[in-house]
């Protein structure tokens, strides 16, 4: 499978060539940024992220899950009288629920970020384009999956017109 690389200035840039080769037809398009571009991410049609969502349901899961456990163990099945507290005491359980809560939470977006960032991968196909190791300070890329019978030589032209620094070809298998 074949694919292109067109490396832009900035983020400005990389959107509007995003536009411009959505029209002429891609298939799949993939943006390279040193650091998070809301205009990329509107041009590429990305879903607004849902890791926040998790992350408060992972937490409040968690709390939920310390609270009942720790009422059950101590307040149904071994009831003690310890110091005259009563079995069910909730302020005793505030410190391990809200420990948990968070607990649960960190891990859910440490996980969530490696798995939905593609962080897992120790290569990827894309490092080895030439100078692509510049989407990691100051360049932005574009990679590009044409479609089935496209010319490639009406693609660079696209590329070239909105104003890609160079343009690389590639063959990837996967």
């Amino acid at each position: 499978m074949i694919r292109w690389y067109a490396e832009f200035t900035d983020p400005g840039a990389l959107a509007g060539a995003i536009a411009q080769v959505r029209t002429w037809g891609a298939a799949r398009l993939e943006a390279y940024t040193p650091y998070p571009a809301p205009e990329v991410e509107r041009a590429l049609g990305a879903p607004p992220s849902r890791l926040s969502i998790a992350v408060l349901a992972a937490g409040l899961g968690a709390a939920a899950g310390a609270y009942g456990l720790q009422w059950l163990l101590n307040a149904y099945l071994y009831p003690l009288d310890v110091g005259g507290r009563p079995p069910h005491f909730p302020l005793a359980y505030v410190p391990i629920t809200f420990e948990m809560g968070v607990l649960f939470a960190a891990l859910t977006a440490f996980a969530s970020v490696l798995v939905r960032g593609r962080l897992l991968r120790p290569w990827h196909p894309v490092f080895e384009i030439e100078g692509i190791e510049s989407a990691t300070e100051t360049r932005c890329w574009l990679e590009i999956e044409p479609p089935a019978g496209a010319d490639p030589n009406q693609l660079v032209a696209v590329l070239g017109e909105a104003g890609a620094l160079s343009i690389h070809r590639a063959k990837v298998s996967r």
